[in-house]
């Protein structure tokens, strides 16, 4: 009796302070990794083409070929062009030479919508999509005590610069959401690779002797 007694009353105290030290007190996050996540929003990815009247220049198309390409790799629903209405016919056709470009670089033309806003002369034709993008914390507003080291506790900016990096490299903020699908395997090649262990071959394909490099002697 006298035992059970002990180990319950230490079991109580250990609960204590573990309550008052831990998190459930309104302390911050033990480990930088959750107190800075990587996380997504919902958010506009959109760019702004000047009205031309000779038509897309170069750069116009490489960035209306670049936004497709996303658009297609995200899966967006409706990409819509805004045709200015304060530019006048200039700003209507630049809107629909827009629209053909993008069907070129392979966007299906009932995802492709055109619309009108208001807007001054000279205002910009704006094509874009509702896509996801990363969440990127804003680092060193402020700092703690470094020299402070008592409690043994990371410092309260540890954590966001390698969140920001991760968040602006990300090529498709979707991943962070989750793993991409795999592909069906290969039947045909697994069984290949099977036969060859079993009969005790090498299971790797053949090296192509061709795509052997070799140092110029100049450099040796």
């Amino acid at each position: 009796m006298m035992r059970t007694a002990v180990i319950l009353t230490l079991a109580g105290l250990t609960a204590a302070c573990a309550t008052a030290g831990g998190r459930e007190a309104g302390l911050a996050p033990e480990t930088p990794t959750e107190r800075y996540q990587l996380k997504v929003e919902e958010a506009r990815q959109e760019i702004a083409l000047a009205p031309r009247a000779d038509g897309l220049s170069p750069a116009q198309r490489t960035a209306l070929a670049d936004l497709a390409t996303r658009f297609k790799l995200e899966n967006g629903e409706v990409l819509t062009v805004q045709a200015p209405k304060g530019s006048g016919d200039v700003g209507a056709r630049s809107a629909w030479n827009a629209k053909a470009a993008l069907e070129i670089f392979g966007v299906p033309k009932e995802r492709v919508r055109v619309v009108e806003y208001d807007s001054e002369p000279g205002a910009p034709v704006l094509v874009g999509y509702m896509g996801l993008a990363a969440v990127i914390p804003d680092c060193g507003e402020a700092w703690n005590n470094l020299t402070s080291t008592r409690d043994n506790r990371a410092h309260a900016n540890f954590g966001c610069a390698v969140t920001a990096n991760l968040a602006a490299q990300i090529a498709d903020p979707a991943d962070i959401l989750g793993g991409r699908p795999l592909d069906p395997s290969d039947a045909t090649r697994r069984q290949v690779t099977l036969n060859k262990y079993r009969q005790g071959q090498a299971t790797s394909s053949e090296t192509d002797k061709r795509a052997n490099g070799k140092v110029a002697e100049v450099v040796q």
